[in-house]
Order: C-alpha cells, then structure tokens, then sequence
C-alpha cells in the first residue's frame, strides 16, 4: 500500500474530519438510545424485550465486524463510509413510519449494521493519519467529542420531546451532520488496503491488551451506565443524587480524557493502560467506604470515570501503535468486537454481582474485572513497540 504523505495542515484538516463526524455520531446515539426506549415503554413493552431490542446493534456488529474490513478494501472507505450513514438514517427514518415490534427489531440490526462502516473507516482513518508522536492526544480528542455529543443528546431529546417523528428526524439529522465533515475532507481520506494484510483471529492474537482494553472499556461503559444510579440508591442517595452519579462520572471522563492522552504519548499507551487499571482497581475499592461521605464520593466518581472510560481511547492508541496500517482495518474490527462483547456482557454481570454482593456487587465486579485485565498485561512480556 503506498504510503501517503500529509502536510501538517492537510493532518489537521483531516483529523478534524473525524473528530468533528465523531460528536454528531455522539448525538445520534444519545438522541437514538432513550427515544427507542420511551416510545416502546409507551406502547407497553415489556423491560427484557426493550433491553432485546437495544442488543440489536451491538449484535449486527459481533456478527459482521470480522467481513467488514474486505467489504472496505474492495468498495473503497468513502463509499462505504456513505454507505454506511444512509443505512443508519434510512432505518431511523423508517421507525415511526412503521411502527411496529417486529419491525424495529430489523430497523435497530440495521442501524447497527450500518453505523459499524463510519465507526470502522473513522477510527481507522484516525489511527493512519495521526502522528505517533501525538495520537494519544489525537484519540483522546476523538473520544472528547463524541462523549460530548452523548452528553448533548439527551438535551436535544428534551427540546424535541421523546416520542412520535421529532427525535428521529433529530437522530437521523445528526446523521447527515456527521457525513458533512467527510464530504469537506474527501480528497484527504487516507488509502487503505484493497486486500488486508492480517486475518482477523491473527490480529486477535497478535495484541491480547488491545482486546482486554476494549472488552474492559465496553464492560465498563454499559454497565455503570445501567447499574450506577441503582448502587447510588441501594447505598441511601435519593433519586436525584443517584442520577447525578451518571453526570459527575461522564464529567470525569471528559476532562480527564486529554491529559491521559497526553500521558500515552509521553508514556506510552500500554503503560497507561496498566496504569489505568491499577488505578480504577484502587478507586473501585475506595468507593463502597465513601457513599457515606459526599466531600469524598463525588471526587472519586468524577476521577473513576477519567479513568475507566479513557479505556477505549488508550486501547485505540495503543492499537495504532501495535499494527501497521496495511492491518489497522482488521486490527481495529477486533477491537469493536472486544467492546461490543464487554457491551452485552457487562450489565448483566453487574447485575449479579450486585445481586451477590448487595449492596457493593458493581464496584467488586469491576476491580475484578480490572484485576484480570492487569494481570494479563503483567504476565505478557510488552512487545518491541511498547506504544
């Protein structure tokens, strides 16, 4: 594959690219996620059933991640790329035009489906173009962006109201905003491999902490997400409080996102990692003592969620160190794999710890979870490139 060469400005423009298509993307699925589930709570659905609904996408990606880099090398990043974001919006766009179980079912399989090509071509894309120098600030603005626009996705959703056509005019909107960057930016879309270069087992194999980070990282997002506000009023916080755990946390994790970043690139992202996990083991352990005490629990959750979900973006940097880019395509299809298995994986784990271990199973279940993680990068001897 011929290697192209960016001018410092022609770099930037095309990070931005990404990073900017990465908020809108955010604001879809914050938009997407709760409006789905308020209009199925609205016609009576069941909780397993909506909780089934929602595993749709996760699953389209566990199914087809392993295809999808030879569909990019023989259809070209752009167009499947495009591609991709019209599936996205043609099936937003067809939920309230037939609204019906069954059929949404195929319409979240195929969202799934269809914003996999973006996510893939866009982390890719992130990986080829950013300097080594610099990619773990580079990645860690990625990930500020789109955690941002989760953050604004609920407040959209509240100015447009939960049900009936707005909120997915607004999720398919966000869509065709995240495919503005790209079409600005076309001619500076990075060339990826027609044939890859790594099979996708090969590439598993290749870098175990890669896959740890993303299964830790999609345990880790899912299931404080889901579970957080419930341990909050298991421990006697009221309901506001609870909720407001959520916020400091997702507070943490976007102000500590860029200095991690930083580090990785000063460190190396691998010992980031390792760092991360001893930490997030420590936090862990410290937060069952401080839910009696407000001067100490909201500081901690404000610095765990720094820590932990800076999993996916270290875990990313970390990746486009590891693999050339001829296999970065493969290499990045695994890790969404690792973060989509930790997805479906995580809330209900926690919920059996949480079940196990009343009221403490969530922050048990992730030290453990962590503590795996770090004994796995421990025993590993690190490869040449320790990035």
């Amino acid at each position: 594959m011929t290697e192209q060469v960016f001018s410092a400005a022609e770099r930037r423009r095309s990070l931005s690219a990404v990073i900017m298509s990465s908020a809108a993307i955010g604001v879809h699925f914050g938009v997407m996620i709760p409006a789905v589930t308020l209009t199925l709570e609205s016609w009576g659905v069941r909780p397993t059933v909506i909780g089934l609904n929602a595993a749709m996408q996760p699953l389209a990606l566990l199914l087809f991640s392993a295809f999808l880099p030879r569909i990019i090398g023989r259809l070209g990043a752009l167009p499947c790329l495009f591609g991709g974001l019209v599936v996205a919006t043609a099936a937003a766009l067809l939920m309230p035009l037939l609204p019906n179980l069954t059929a949404w079912f195929v319409f979240r399989f195929l969202m799934g489906l269809g914003m996999a090509l973006p996510w893939l071509v866009g982390e890719t894309w992130i990986n080829i173009v950013a300097a080594p120098e610099s990619r773990g600030r580079v990645v860690a603005l990625y990930g500020i962006a789109f955690f941002g626009g989760l953050a604004v996705g609920p407040l959209v959703l509240q100015a447009v109201g939960g049900t009936g056509w707005p909120p997915f005019l607004a999720a398919a909107g966000a869509v065709v905003v995240a495919a503005l960057p790209f079409a600005v930016y076309a001619r500076l879309a990075p060339a990826m491999p027609a044939v890859p270069e790594i099979r996708f087992l090969q590439a598993a194999a290749v870098a175990p902490l890669m896959i740890g980070a993303a299964v830790i990282a999609g345990i880790t997002e899912v299931a404080t997400y889901a579970m957080l506000p419930l341990y909050g009023l298991r421990n006697g916080l009221g309901e506001a409080a609870s909720v407001t755990l959520l916020t400091v946390f997702t507070l943490g994790a976007l102000a500590l996102q860029w200095p991690l970043g930083a580090l990785a690139d000063r460190f190396g992202a691998r010992r980031l990692l390792l760092a991360s996990a001893a930490a997030g083991i420590g936090l862990c352990l410290l937060l069952p003592p401080a839910m009696a005490t407000p001067l100490l629990l909201w500081p901690l959750i404000f610095a765990w969620g720094g820590v932990t979900l800076a999993f996916y973006t270290l875990g990313l940097a970390h990746l486009g160190h590891r693999f050339p880019r001829a296999q970065l395509a493969v290499a990045n299809a695994v890790f969404i794999v690792g973060f989509e298995a930790g997805n479906v994986a995580g809330p209900s784990l926690a919920g059996a710890a949480m079940e196990i271990w009343d009221p403490h199973g969530l922050p048990g279940f992730l030290a453990a979870a962590l503590a795996v993680f770090l004994a796995i990068g421990l025993l590993r001897r690190p490869p040449r490139d320790t990035g």
